[in-house]
């Protein structure tokens, strides 16, 4: 599955990570066969759409004894599971898991992210 597909959503943070937007989003939305928690949606700056999308997905029951979420990453039409656990359901630990993938995919190391909304 490549990006996902989101038909509404809420913003529920925003952050500025380097050059970077980051977009939090609840209360997704979708088509996809996934139930999303929350989606981190990166924004190089001047450009249009993500570069990047973190999600957090329902895992579905059977595969829940790992966690109730897991964790996606999607880059271009590459995507990979990075594991799951219930701590990424809630909204601020998905935030700092997620701009961790970031800075380390981005090379971001020295950038702090700072927090818009």
């Amino acid at each position: 599955m490549p990006a996902p597909h989101i038909h509404t959503a809420v913003p529920l943070r925003r952050y500025q990570l380097g050059s970077f937007l980051v977009n939090i989003l609840g209360d997704i939305k979708s088509d996809d066969p996934a139930e999303y928690r929350y989606i981190m949606a990166l924004i190089d700056e001047g450009a249009q759409e993500p570069c990047l999308y973190v999600t957090a997905e329902v895992n579905p029951p059977a595969q829940r004894q790992q966690g109730r979420y897991r964790i996606r990453v999607v880059l271009d039409q590459q995507e990979k599971e990075m594991g799951s656990a219930d701590e990424w359901g809630d909204v601020e630990n998905f935030s700092i898991f997620s701009m961790g993938i970031a800075a380390k995919l981005y090379q971001l190391g020295d950038e702090e992210p700072k927090r818009l909304v």
